[in-house]
């Protein structure tokens, strides 16, 4: 029996897809990853500021904030812990590559985050 039950209809045309367990944790940990920060209503603090640095210089503030983003979102699931990241940045890209161990089982997990953007005219 499934400890962790949910819904999503992410990559579905109708209806919705029930997930279970690890199914669920990775999905939730994306929508954290993947919604901006202060894009949720009445959750001002929920999201990530990851999309956001996609066309600011890579200096040492911009890693700082990146890794500081990244480390919160994993830690408030307790259903992960962080085994390491790699950041790496493109033309107009961030791409961040974490390695999670989901804590009921202790299997080890890679997502794969990508940001990109194109300039507004």
């Amino acid at each position: 029996m499934a400890t962790f039950v949910g819904f999503s209809t992410i990559g579905r045309k109708t209806g919705t897809n029930v997930l279970e367990d690890k199914e669920l944790a990775i999905r939730d940990l994306l929508n954290n990853f993947y919604t901006r920060r202060g894009e949720r209503l009445g959750e001002p603090e929920f999201g990530s500021i990851l999309p956001e640095l996609v066309f600011e210089p890579l200096d040492q503030l911009v890693v700082d904030a990146a890794d500081e983003d990244v480390r919160s979102i994993i830690d408030l699931d307790p259903r992960w812990n962080l085994i390491d990241y790699r950041l790496e940045t493109g033309d107009q890209s961030i791409t961040i590559t974490v390695q999670l161990s989901y804590v009921p089982d202790l299997s080890e997990e890679q997502l794969i985050l990508n940001y990109t953007g194109t300039e507004e005219i």
